[in-house]
């Protein structure tokens, strides 16, 4: 007996670092947004409504009228696509040329109402500009919202990792979801 116990505190010891390693080389907890009813002041040409960066997958519904910006941040083997369908839709291939300072990216822009979009799969940054938007993204990420300084009360609600529902802001704010 008196062996035993010296020899299950020694085991013990022994085992505490690889359980500290073990968890922190766990994956990070993915998150979601959700965004309902949205709109923004200056229709598809104004500021953007939202701007989505997601290690993951995001959703989508025009039900008026907006402009999507999708950039596919990470093209590897196995990397998802993007899914866009709606009668009254229009695309066209864009350059944005802030992605890490370095060398432009290119991505499609679709324009139109009553549409849904899907990029499932991937790294993506999706701009969406109008109004009518809804948006469900899930994995890691950062979302900024910016709602409508004319209509603050019509403007749309927003939700992050399970928090309550608010209105969007009238300034910027940029929120992280998912990672911990």
């Amino acid at each position: 007996m008196r062996r035993i116990l010296p020899l299950c505190a020694l085991l013990a010891l022994l085992a505490l670092p690889a359980v500290a390693g073990a968890r922190a080389a766990a994956p990070a907890k993915p998150g979601f947004v959700v965004v309902r009813k949205a709109s923004g002041d200056g229709s598809v040409n104004g500021l953007p409504v939202a701007t989505v960066i997601v290690q993951g997958f995001l959703l989508g519904r025009i039900s008026h009228e907006a402009r999507v910006d999708v950039y596919q941040l990470a093209l590897g083997a196995g990397q998802g696509a993007v899914q866009v369908k709606g009668a009254d839709l229009s695309a066209r291939a864009i350059t944005w040329s802030g992605f890490r300072g370095k060398h432009p990216l290119t991505g499609k822009e679709y324009t139109g109402s009553n549409f849904r979009f899907r990029a499932i799969g991937g790294d993506y940054r999706v701009v969406v500009r109008g109004s009518g938007i809804y948006l469900f993204a899930g994995g890691q990420g950062n979302v900024t919202l910016r709602g409508s300084v004319h209509h603050p009360r019509s403007d749309g609600k927003f939700s992050v990792n399970g928090g309550p529902f608010r209105s969007l802001p009238q300034r910027l704010l940029t929120r992280n979801f998912g990672g911990g």
